[in-house]
């Protein structure tokens, strides 16, 4: 009887450590109370503070906006209430110089002490005084302390042309040396490296010449906005984002956008350096309207994807999904309910805004969601990372090894299934689905080498499973023929 018992705990414990993955933290308890009327209440992002607090903002208050729109919090989720921030009007971007705030509200830019008090009138009367713009957008600040950012076509830059592409100084006034601008609006600006930056615009009227050059939606310059000719756009529409830039330069872009040579919308793609599309990734064409709005990297080399979707690679995934490295769904992971799911979101369609990595492989996850698989939460959580997750039980009951990975003439399949019970098929599909090949595996261990020479190139799916189990799977990329 006791070993019964012992055997029963032990595998409610293996299983719960294995729901832990990418499961709620609970340890996370922000102390305040979202209104959830109305239009509801949305978080767009998190910034971590040089003392160890984070400042949430968004588009949210109390019932009372006291406070609202941006907090300041302790990692623990407790409100630092020494933040006294006085305005409620939806807030798109909050950053830290030293010890002041950019805020960027109503579409305007404003500048608040550590407390949340606007103290430096100069600086704001500065940047009205020298600027006549309908809507700012997202700026970009350079390490001496002066800002680029972008606006809309009413931008009018006084005596000079109108632009909506422009340099602030760090007291506020206008850099009038800086000659560069687009012929339409600039959304926002990211760092690719060091010494650049990339420009990004879209919309129905987004940019397409950066000053005489033509540049669609996007373009790469260095910190004086010399434009770099080597980096081509390929984007014909919509509003694409380049969210995160590989140690290798590559860029992975979201949003909702076309681009050249497709004939339909995309909302995941990874651009080459030089701007061309990577074959080698998942580039994701939207669906019933789906974007991305999020990328993040993951400890295995892989990625966390949030934004506004109900299925990925035809997986039911609710506005977040895991993938590897190169974008293909991690089916172990969000097979759950996900965010809102079958619950009702008040005012709207429940999405992800945004992902950010926290410390001890945690992921702080924000949006307009009010449930994560089931359970009621406010629309900014946390959650557990791999580590929390690992069975290692899992971990032994399969292996898979399959080689070279990209291949020309060949591809190896080595298995070692200890469980396996009943035949499984090894089956192999293009990237749309097609079934290419498949293997039957009656064998706990063993290989199969699958001939390539006359199989067209691009990026094949394989996966080994049973009725009731998978064993393994993954992507392989074929450069014969």
């Amino acid at each position: 009887m006791k070993r019964i018992l012992l055997f029963i705990i032990s595998v409610f414990f293996i299983y719960n450590i294995q729901a832990q993955a990418f499961s709620l933290d609970t340890s996370f308890n922000l102390s305040y109370n979202f209104y959830f009327t109305g239009s509801g209440a949305t978080v767009y992002g998190l910034n971590y503070e040089p003392d160890g607090k984070m400042m949430i903002y968004g588009h949210f208050d109390d019932g009372y906006f006291n406070p609202a729109d941006v907090l300041r919090i302790y990692e623990d989720g407790s409100l630092d209430n020494t933040w006294t921030y006085p305005i409620a009007d939806g807030i798109a971007f909050a950053k830290r110089l030293n010890n002041n705030y950019i805020i960027l509200s109503l579409s305007t830019l404003f500048k608040f002490n550590y407390w949340g008090q606007s103290t430096d009138s100069a600086w704001a009367n500065n940047v009205w005084r020298g600027n006549i713009c309908h809507q700012f957008y997202k700026p970009y600040f350079l390490s001496d302390g002066s800002m680029l950012v972008g606006g809309d076509s009413a931008c009018n830059i006084v005596s000079d042309k109108k632009r909506c592409f422009m340099k602030f100084l760090p007291d506020g006034n206008i850099d009038t040396n800086f000659k560069h601008g687009t012929n339409r609006p600039v959304f926002g600006i990211v760092k690719y490296s060091s010494d650049q930056l990339l420009v990004y615009g879209g919309s129905v009227n987004g940019f397409t010449k950066y000053d005489t050059t033509t540049a669609n939606r996007m373009c790469r310059i260095d910190t004086l906005g010399n434009l770099d000719t080597t980096f081509k756009s390929i984007f014909t529409g919509g509003s694409p984002l380049p969210f995160y830039i590989q140690n290798d330069g590559k860029i992975i872009v979201v949003g909702y956008f076309n681009i050249v040579n497709y004939p339909t919308a995309l909302y995941l793609i990874r651009l080459n350096t030089d701007g061309s599309l990577d074959s080698t990734f998942n580039n994701t064409i939207s669906t019933e309207s789906s974007w991305a709005s999020s990328v993040c990297p993951t400890t295995d080399g892989g990625y966390l994807i949030g934004g506004g979707f109900k299925q990925y690679q035809g997986y039911i995934r609710n506005d977040i999904v895991k993938t590897d490295i190169n974008g293909f769904i991690d089916t172990a992971y969000f097979n759950g309910l996900g965010f809102d799911s079958v619950f009702n979101q008040v005012g709207g369609t429940p999405d992800v805004q945004n992902i950010v990595k926290g410390t001890n492989d945690t992921y702080y996850v924000m949006g307009d969601f009010t449930y994560y698989n089931g359970v009621h939460v406010n629309p900014i959580i946390r959650i557990h990372g791999l580590s929390v997750g690992i069975n290692e039980v899992e971990k032994e009951k399969k292996e898979l090894k399959v080689f070279p990975n990209p291949a020309k003439d060949y591809v190896t399949f080595i298995w070692e299934l200890p469980l396996l019970k009943d035949n499984a098929e090894l089956i192999i599909t293009d990237i749309s689905g097609k079934s290419i090949t498949q293997k039957t595996i009656a064998t706990k261990r063993g290989q199969w080498v699958w001939d390539t020479r006359t199989i067209n190139k691009g990026i094949y799916l394989y996966e080994i499973k049973t009725n009731t189990e998978r064993f393994g799977n993954g992507k392989v990329v074929i450069n014969g023929m």
